[in-house]
């Protein structure tokens, strides 16, 4: 898959909320190949501490992974933190869709569900 590929699930991500500030592909080594921030919004955080977060994320997503075997593979992991929500997404061992929403956003559960379906139509047309 290529990075125009991830930056069009991005893309399809943006579309289902306005309250998305964030919707980037990370690497499990924390560089982001695809997606960043909305359009017109700044980041919370700064370039440096960006590049620190991305790595972060990566390795959560990989120790998550140590109790597979027992609870099954993550569907999706949130965070509600006092500024921001956030979520992650496997896509696979190596990949994570990560994003972010505004905090007033009450209904993140319904956008959580459009984002699994996003994802498996990516899913499947990339199979194709």
């Amino acid at each position: 898959m290529t990075e125009e590929n991830f930056q069009l699930l991005c893309d399809n991500v943006f579309s289902l909320s306005p309250s998305i500030r964030f919707a980037g592909v990370i690497n499990k080594m924390g560089r982001l190949i695809a997606g960043g921030m909305r359009h017109g919004l700044e980041s919370l955080e700064n370039k440096d501490d960006s590049l620190k977060l991305f790595v972060q994320f990566a390795l959560r997503s990989r120790l998550r992974t140590d109790y597979d075997y027992v609870f099954g593979k993550s569907i999706y992991n949130f965070t509600e933190r006092e500024k921001i929500k956030l979520a992650s997404f496997p896509l696979d061992d190596n990949l994570i869709l990560r994003i972010s929403m505004v905090k007033e956003e009450k209904n993140h559960d319904q956008i959580i569900q459009k984002i699994l379906e996003a994802i498996q139509k990516f899913r499947l047309t990339q199979k194709k």
